[in-house]
């Protein structure tokens, strides 16, 4: 009888390891596609993503070159990092708006990459920077003559602080400062000061008083002072002497031709800059600071100054009133260059900082939008391009406030997606994740009916989801797993997929990481200057050993991507929360034309079982960790993940 008992053990053991068997491969239904149906873009540097000559960039032909491996990872689009000439690495400074970057290849280059992407069923999306451009020619001329055919192409003035005042920096859409950015000085003002000055700032009723002096001048303060003066060049700095509790004084030789900035930060890029509201110092007269203007403190004589939301490289474009924009030449310079590329066959444009173009007003950006969206669409119907034109903005804010965005574009970044994803992974709490996102995607529907929610994880501005994560590749698959089943179009960024980690601590470049594509060999880091952690870049997280791990992050990508590729409820399905009493669960169903599947996640470190009934667990179109079933009975493992079809 015991051995009966034992061999009844044993076959039991061997049907439940069948069972699980049977979960990891996806059942024969007619209900599968042939069809690319994820919807999924593949965020990409160009720079950094593949080098095809050995010089250390990245570039165009790398991209060709490596295409069957993005179509193994189930993209139907390419999201291009701006291609056009630019003073940087990252593009974003763009010097002319109808050229391909001679860095990254040639014109012919760039068509031949959309032609056999094409042949893959893979758009290209072009990053389209519209807020500002680089200090190229249009700059230089607009801001060297009023008679510049160029001069209203930029937010000029000669006195920023009356002309705010009066309404007349159309940018500013009426606001009496802007959301973000500084007012500064063109080259070949007068209002700079070569001599000797003293320096006295008093941060409690935030002023600067300057005085000349005959004293002696001092070396600057290297001992972690807390405020800094910042004039001359861009690197030019000195250290201030604490003299109080708030105040901070040096005396300097100074031979600076635009002013002087106060900074809390030896960093330009980081710290609290303070400066003033365009107009000038006199000696020995307290300076009232700001630091929302914070335009450059100057000295006295004439200049004209310039508006930059982000960096003084990169100069705000001017469409003037936002009613009528599309009637400004910027705006038409502009858009006949994006009509040389969607008539060569764009097929999508992502559209950087759209909160900017006019001061975080949402009514004034919304209205610019569909204009440079209509007129980008017509250009996209008169080419012969199927449906529209796709176009994603990037408004970097909650949901809830750029939700009437989508008054002007039919996508946008959800970024409030990741924040959540990333928050409830860490607490290990999934059962309200569902939930949620149905109340990002409510918040559009007032705005646009088909709204296209742009899912994604993190980009190349923020820390890398590895990161934020603790480099967990557990939870990396999970959040890969999730991005790939829930509702709207998910973006991958270049590295996810493989694992990578990094923060911006030491620079964008450690977001910016390239592809490792073999165990052994190089990887272009030369746009990067070198910054990239060789510590991650081993030959294990390479393309080359994940691709021969089932078990690699790279692999659960790969899966997650095939299925949705494959299921059209999983593709286009709408979310439906199922209620789990479970914390760490996540449930959710996605339906769509007669097909549904059952998604279930769970967020924790420790094995999770629920009762699916009266759901179907039988058939398992992809799952990843440790997944078995018991009637309806379904076990997840730590950071597991599984979907059924119905």
């Amino acid at each position: 009888m015991k051995r009966i008992t034992i061999i009844l053990s044993v076959l039991a053991v061997l049907a439940a390891g069948c069972d699980r068997k049977k979960e990891q491969t996806k059942p024969e239904t007619p209900e599968v596609s042939t069809e690319k149906l994820s919807g999924i873009t593949y965020q990409l540097n160009v720079y950094s993503f593949a080098d095809s000559d050995g010089d250390g960039w990245g570039d165009i032909k790398g991209i060709t070159q490596h295409l069957d491996y993005l179509d193994a990872l189930g993209a139907t689009a390419l999201w291009l990092s701006p291609v056009q000439t630019a003073a940087s690495y990252h593009g974003y400074d763009v010097l002319n708006y109808s050229e391909i970057n001679p860095k990254l290849g040639t014109e012919a280059d760039f068509k031949e990459l959309i032609e056999k992407a094409r042949e893959k069923d893979i758009d290209i999306y072009m990053d389209y920077v519209l807020n500002h451009s680089g200090r190229g020619e249009w700059f230089q001329s607009a801001t060297s003559s009023e008679s510049s055919p160029y001069r209203s192409y930029y937010v000029l003035s000669d006195n920023p602080t009356a002309d705010v005042a009066a309404g007349k920096v159309d940018n500013f859409a009426g606001a009496k400062t802007p959301g973000m950015g500084n007012w500064h000085v063109t080259a070949g003002g007068n209002l700079g000061y070569k001599g000797r000055l003293h320096f006295k700032v008093d941060m409690n009723a935030k002023t600067v008083t300057v005085t000349e002096t005959t004293a002696a001048a001092q070396s600057p303060n290297t001992s972690s002072p807390a405020c800094w003066l910042w004039y001359g060049s861009i690197s030019k700095h000195a250290g201030m002497y604490t003299t109080g509790p708030s105040t901070y004084e040096i005396t300097l030789d100074i031979d600076t031709d635009w002013g002087f900035l106060v900074c809390t930060s030896t960093s330009w890029a980081s710290g609290t800059k303070w400066g003033g509201d365009g107009s000038s110092i006199s000696f020995g007269q307290p300076f009232k600071l700001n630091n929302s203007t914070a335009a450059d403190i100057t000295f006295g004589g004439e200049s004209t100054w310039y508006f930059a939301s982000f960096d003084q490289s990169m100069p705000d474009l001017n469409y003037g009133p936002y009613a009528s924009a599309s009637e400004s030449a910027a705006f038409k310079d502009l858009a006949n260059s994006a009509d040389k590329w969607i008539n060569m066959g764009v097929n999508g444009l992502r559209l950087d900082a759209v909160l900017w173009i006019y001061q975080n007003q949402a009514a004034a950006n919304a209205s610019f939008l569909k204009q440079w969206y209509d007129r980008c669409n017509t250009t996209y119907k008169a080419r012969g391009g199927q449906g529209d034109l796709y176009m994603v903005g990037e408004a970097w804010e909650e949901t809830s406030k750029i939700a009437s965005y989508y008054r002007g574009l039919p996508s946008l970044f959800n970024f409030s997606y990741w924040w959540t994803l990333k928050d409830r992974i860490n607490k290990g709490k999934g059962n309200d994740f569902a939930k949620t996102v149905l109340w990002f995607r409510e918040q559009y529907k007032p705005f646009r009916a088909d709204f296209i929610d742009a899912i994604k994880l993190s980009n190349h501005d923020e820390d890398r989801a590895g990161n934020d994560l603790g480099k967990d590749q557990a939870k990396m698959k999970l959040a890969g797993a999730v991005l790939l089943t829930s509702p709207g179009k998910p973006f991958i960024y270049q590295g996810e997929e493989l694992g990578y980690w990094g923060t911006k601590a030491g620079g964008d470049e450690y977001i910016r990481t390239p592809v490792k594509w073999t165990r052994s060999g190089s990887v272009p880091s030369k746009s990067l200057g070198g910054k990239i952690d060789n510590v991650m870049l081993t030959s294990e997280i390479s393309v080359e050993a994940q691709e021969a791990s089932a078990t690699s992050v790279l692999s659960t990508y790969r899966a997650f991507a095939k299925a949705r590729n494959s299921y059209k409820a999983l593709a286009k399905g709408e979310m439906k929360e199922v209620s789990s009493s479970k914390n760490a669960l996540a449930l959710w169903t996605m339906s769509y034309e007669g097909q549904t599947v059952l998604v279930a996640h769970n967020f924790s470190s420790s094995i999770t079982s629920f009762s699916a009934d009266p759901y179907k667990v039988s058939d398992t179109i992809v799952s990843n960790g440790m997944v078995s079933t018991n009637g309806s009975t379904v076990n997840l493992g730590p950071y597991a993940s599984a979907v059924f079809i119905q």
